[in-house]
C-alpha cells in the first residue's frame, strides 16, 4: 500500500505541467502547439521566451527532487527510484493534458541530484558542456539518460529494483525523444544556443 501511495504521489507532483500552465497564463497559448510540440523547459524557451523558459526549468527540476525527497519518509525498498519513477510518467503523462506532456529531462536531472548530488552536480556539468558544445539539448538528454542507468547499475553491482526503475526511466526517455533521434541521424535537429550567437 505504501508503494502506491508512494508513487501516485509522485505521479501527482510530476503532473504539475509548469510550462503549459505558465503558456496558459502569460501567453495564452498551448504550447504543446508551437516549436517541438513538447511542454518542457527547451521549448518553453523557444516558445514562451528566456524569461518564462528560466522560471519553467528550475520548477521541473524541483519536481524531481521534491518527489525523492518525500519518499524518504516512506519506509519501502528503493522508495527514490521509485518516486523518480513516478514524477516523470506524471511529467510525461498528466492526466489533465490527455496524457501527453513533457519529456522528463529537468525533473529526471532533479531526481538524480536528489538521489545522489555528486552524480547529479556531474551530469549537470556534462549536460552544459555538450550542449555548449554541439548546440543539441536532445544529445545531452539522451546521453544523461543513458548515464543514470549505467551509473546506477556500477552502483548496486546487481540487477535489483532500482537499476531495473532506472533502466525504465532511461527507456522511456529515450522513446519520447524517437523524433528527436531521428532527426539528429538525418543532421536535421534543432539547434539549442546557450549564448546568444
Amino acid at each position: 500500500m505504501k508503494v502506491v501511495i508512494l508513487f501516485l504521489l509522485s505521479y501527482l507532483i510530476g503532473s504539475v505541467s509548469n510550462s503549459y500552465i505558465l503558456g496558459k497564463i502569460f501567453r495564452m497559448k498551448d504550447i504543446r502547439d508551437y516549436g517541438s510540440n513538447n511542454a518542457g523547459a527547451t521549448n518553453a524557451f523557444r516558445v514562451l521566451g528566456a524569461k518564462l523558459g528560466i522560471i519553467t526549468l528550475p520548477l521541473d527540476v524541483f519536481k524531481g527532487v521534491l518527489a525523492v525527497y518525500i519518499a524518504r519518509y516512506f519506509e519501502v525498498a528503493y522508495a527514490q527510484y521509485i518516486a523518480l519513477l513516478g514524477a516523470v510518467l506524471g511529467h510525461d503523462f498528466p492526466f489533465y493534458l490527455n496524457f501527453n506532456a513533457g519529456k522528463g529531462v529537468s525533473t529526471t536531472v532533479g531526481g538524480i541530484i536528489a538521489i545522489d548530488y555528486k552524480l547529479g552536480a556531474a551530469i549537470v556539468v556534462l549536460m552544459f558542456i555538450i550542449v555548449l558544445i554541439t548546440k543539441y539539448v536532445s544529445l545531452a538528454s539522451l546521453l544523461m539518460f543513458i548515464g543514470f542507468f549505467v551509473c546506477t547499475w556500477l552502483k548496486f553491482k546487481e540487477i535489483n529494483l532500482a537499476v531495473i526503475l532506472s533502466f525504465a526511466i532511461a527507456v522511456l526517455g529515450i522513446i519520447r525523444h524517437a523524433k528527436n533521434i531521428h532527426r539528429l541521424a538525418k543532421g536535421e535537429e534543432n539547434k539549442f544556443y546557450i549564448f546568444k550567437k
